[in-house]
């Protein structure tokens, strides 16, 4: 069976028609030995299967499960609702589990270099986590929300005038002044709360940090958020050379330490993937200057040749933790 294109328009030039077969519209190209075993793999893969049954992100989705399942990271006192950072969370697998797994009311933002669509319910920013104004965005986030809760939570007010007349201020009223008061404010330089208890929820507000970084693929649409210490000079995907893997895993999971350290409060978790390799001892050590318990684990989701582990950090020792201490002597 032939085709007829239709007639081809360059500078004004009518080119004549062509009758073209099928076979003659597409150029084959021989697939690999590596990429045939890859899409074999994927195939073949259970947690692969099983995440496109479930529509989820990705098959990382069951390694948090079983982390949950082990560890009960989300697990949360009388239901309260949890502070939840997610980093490296495109394409929003984690989001899901998270999403998922935390009590009602919960707060989950995604952060990655990249924009992504996180799951309903999920609340993402593009931002680069080696900038310091990244954390100051993430700690502006919670502190907004927290005092939006505050004002939705409101109620009707009875004011009695002079003349013992009672008026009603209506709620709804109170909330859209105090709404636009907020957006005039800057709050990266506004002052803390007063009410001590409100200064360690603004100051430290995630109950947990999920750290799944590795891949800033190349960007080539969308829009772009420059922020300092360009990551593609200091980020990788795997490259299978496993030293180099390694130590591009402990760059990201220093970062992930820092945000855990700057924001995180007391009592906090914080799970973090990385490669293994001579130097994670280090991390290791430096974990456990900041959390009371520190476990590695390996999920069953996890590809046994794979280097890839965890650790699942429970319990931060305190709200306030000196940092410069943590690097220096572990």
């Amino acid at each position: 069976m032939l085709f007829c294109l239709p007639v081809p328009v360059v500078n004004n030039v009518i080119f004549s028609l062509h009758l073209i077969r099928p076979s003659v519209l597409f150029v084959r190209h021989k697939s690999s030995a590596s990429s045939k075993r890859w899409l074999q793999r994927q195939k073949n893969d259970y947690y692969s299967r099983n995440a496109k049954h479930e529509n989820l992100k990705s098959r990382a989705a069951f390694k948090l499960l079983q982390i949950d399942q082990k560890y009960k990271i989300f697990r949360s006192p009388y239901g309260k609702p949890l502070n939840v950072v997610d980093l490296g969370a495109a394409p929003g697998a984690w989001n899901q589990v998270a999403l998922e797994r935390c009590p009602a009311n919960s707060k989950i933002l995604g952060v990655d270099i990249l924009p992504y669509q996180p799951p309903r319910g999920v609340s993402s920013m593009q931002a680069n986590i080696l900038s310091k104004r990244t954390h100051e965005q993430i700690r502006d986030f919670y502190r907004l929300s927290n005092r939006e809760h505050q004002l939705d939570s409101l109620k009707d007010v009875e004011i009695k005038t002079d003349a013992g007349e009672t008026i009603i201020v209506k709620e709804n009223s109170m909330v859209q002044t105090e709404h636009e008061l907020l957006e005039e404010e800057d709050l990266s330089t506004s002052p803390l709360p007063v009410n001590g208890q409100d200064i360690l929820t603004s100051h430290w507000p995630l109950d947990v940090v999920l750290s799944d970084m590795y891949v800033p693929i190349i960007q080539i649409s969308g829009f772009g958020n420059s922020t300092t210490n360009n990551p593609y000079y200091r980020m990788a995907n795997t490259s299978g050379l496993a030293v180099r893997d390694h130590e591009m895993s402990m760059d990201l999971c220093d970062a992930a330490l820092i945000v855990a350290i700057d924001l995180l409060k007391k009592g906090g978790s914080l799970v973090i993937k990385f490669f293994t390799g001579e130097r994670d001892e280090y991390l290791e050590k430096r974990l456990k200057m900041v959390f009371h318990k520190v476990n590695r684990f390996k999920p069953d989701a996890s590809r046994s040749e794979s280097k890839e582990c965890y650790f699942v950090c429970l319990d931060k020792r305190n709200d306030y933790v000196d940092k410069v201490e943590v690097f220096t002597k572990a």
